[in-house]
């Protein structure tokens, strides 16, 4: 049986004043597995999500659900314990990565942070991973890149720097925030692609949320859809393009009238 590696069960979250901002939202990620949240701005694709990291900003309440994250209930730990559990086995890849990365501070010390911190205390140690992970998604400069500001680098680069450092405590699982929305088509295949081996290749699961449908469709075994703070539709991902249930689904895909006949390889 496949390790399950986050459970939402029935999560609600308000703003702190009693309104509702996530309903009831439940969902799941076993070890190996390309999910895909899908959904229009607002609708709570990344709320969802950030409640099962303990990473909700602090005017917001969740109001009921179960949380576990790697087997363990995250509602029964301290906050020491959240942050050693998530930071050793979750890599997070957000969406802008010039509010991500620390302007003043040079790439090889943010990305040998979380090492020191929660696997090793050894610096040599943490730099030999940081580059052998830049040189691994692809930057064939790691020295100079690691000695360089973000300021210094592409967009394209930065995220590339954002995917190794997630990969830094060796996560099972990878969750990435809209991370091609920034990017251009070139640089969104190559980003992608990166996933898609590390998926793959190496089993790390990845929960990967975004509003692009044609991506989803291209990488994700299964996918949900979120609308006004509710998941209305989950399934296999050919299923439910193939076959939409629920009437905001319909409405979505019907949106781009080419999409469900797109190939496979859009990025090809």
């Amino acid at each position: 049986m496949m390790e399950k590696l986050l459970q939402l069960e029935k999560v609600s979250i308000d703003d702190g004043l009693g309104r509702a901002l996530i309903k009831n939202a439940s969902l799941t990620i076993f070890q190996g597995e390309f999910i895909g949240i899908v959904g229009e701005s607002g609708s709570g694709k990344t709320l969802t999500v950030k409640s099962a990291l303990d990473l909700l900003p602090d005017h917001l309440v969740i109001t009921s659900g179960v949380r576990q994250l790697l087997g363990k209930e995250l509602n029964g730990l301290s906050s020491k314990d959240k942050r050693r559990l998530i930071g050793a086995g979750i890599g997070f890849v957000p969406q802008n990565t010039v509010v991500f990365l620390h302007p003043m501070i040079k790439i090889k010390y943010q990305m040998i942070d979380a090492y020191l911190y929660h696997i090793d205390n050894d610096k040599k140690q943490a730099l030999k991973k940081a580059s052998d992970l830049l040189e691994k998604v692809g930057i064939k400069e790691p020295k100079r890149v690691l000695n360089a500001y973000p300021k210094q680098l592409s967009g394209g680069m930065q995220q590339r720097v954002n995917i190794a450092m997630a990969l830094m405590t060796d996560p099972k699982l990878i969750v990435a925030d809209e991370p091609t929305t920034a990017l251009d088509t070139v640089v969104q295949r190559q980003v992608m692609e990166l996933f898609n081996q590390l998926n793959q290749s190496e089993g790390v699961s990845i929960l990967f949320i975004s509003h692009d449908l044609k991506i989803v469709k291209q990488f994700c075994q299964r996918m949900y859809v979120m609308y006004q703070g509710e998941i209305v539709e989950s399934g296999e991902t050919h299923e439910i393009f193939t076959n939409p249930k629920h009437s905001y689904t319909q409405k979505l895909l019907s949106l781009i009238p080419t999409l469900t006949n797109l190939s496979m390889d859009k990025f090809g």
